[in-house]
């Protein structure tokens, strides 16, 4: 989960100063623990307007979330969606329940729902291709014809990607979304990266924390610690967290690979993602489904 306070000393800062337009036309929201990159297009045409708009919707779904942070900290499978709650948080809720894992809160899928309200309110008022990225966890949103190439890294601190996924309006593919070691929020696992491909960034960035998750094996060169120790705020307290892995077998990742696939195959096959690619240790997998999405770079 991605740390959100409601101390009011930890988000003083006027919105307007954290919402800036880049050079390529898209914009940047760096306010509090979010920081999302918002593009517009009307062809190849950028529409920072609507960008700018979707910065606005950023910074009030950043306010809601602190409101309800006493409701996003609880279990999901013990929520239930009430009309009092803001779209993103309905969101978060619906997503991590349809995992069906007993240990998620909404918070597993903060990041994606996000993106998901900023591209659906936008994409609304116009453009033929809109793409949040909220710290990698993406929603794209595209009239027909369009197509749109995201970069996948296999693993999360990585400078630069090591495949490009390539998507177009056939796949009903509206977001994508990677949990792992490095990342800003806890796994459980130890997978580099767990990169998902769903309909909606919500459900991408819930079904990654799951995946990442799984990707687990026991060994001695493993690290982990509570999550609290870590986050005292933590929604997961009490709960171990991968915190740091050394070098380990050809086995031991193998098994680790087939824990994490067994589980995205699974969710596959219930109709919640498209697929999923996972790396240990620089050995990656995928689902058959994204195979030929897929393309190496260099």
């Amino acid at each position: 989960m991605i740390p959100i306070s409601n101390d009011p000393k930890r988000r003083r800062q006027d919105p307007n100063d954290r919402i800036q337009v880049l050079a390529s036309g898209s914009v940047l929201v760096d306010y509090g623990p979010m920081r999302m990159v918002i593009t517009a297009y009307e062809g190849s045409k950028p529409l920072t307007y609507l960008a700018r708009e979707g910065g606005g919707i950023a910074v009030g779904i950043l306010e809601d979330l602190a409101k309800f942070l006493p409701v996003i900290r609880k279990k999901s499978k013990d929520l239930d969606i009430e009309a009092g709650f803001p779209d993103v948080v309905r969101r978060m809720i619906k997503a991590t329940q349809k995992m069906g894992e007993a240990d998620l809160t909404p918070l597993a899928a903060v990041a994606g729902a996000a993106s998901d309200v900023v591209s659906d309110l936008i994409f609304s008022q116009g453009g033929s291709k809109i793409i949040v990225d909220n710290g990698g966890d993406i929603a794209i949103r595209m009239k027909e014809g369009e197509v749109a190439k995201v970069g996948i890294k296999t693993e999360i601190d990585a400078r630069e990607p090591s495949y490009l996924l390539t998507i177009d309006t056939t796949l009903r593919a509206g977001g994508i979304a990677t949990s792992g070691l490095g990342g800003r929020s806890f796994t459980k696992g130890i997978a580099s990266a767990a990169t998902i491909v769903s309909e909606s960034a919500s459900l991408a960035d819930a079904a990654a924390t799951v995946v990442g998750n799984f990707t687990n094996v026991e060994d001695p060169s493993i690290r982990r610690t509570r999550a609290e120790m870590i986050y005292p705020d933590t929604d997961i307290a009490g709960e171990w967290v991968t915190t740091g892995v050394g070098e380990l077998s050809k086995e031991k990742v193998e098994s680790a690979l087939v824990n994490g696939m067994e589980k995205a195959d699974s969710i596959v096959k219930r109709g919640l993602i498209i697929g999923a690619l996972i790396s240990v240790q620089g050995r990656v997998v995928w689902t058959d489904t994204l195979g030929p999405l897929l393309t190496k770079i260099g």
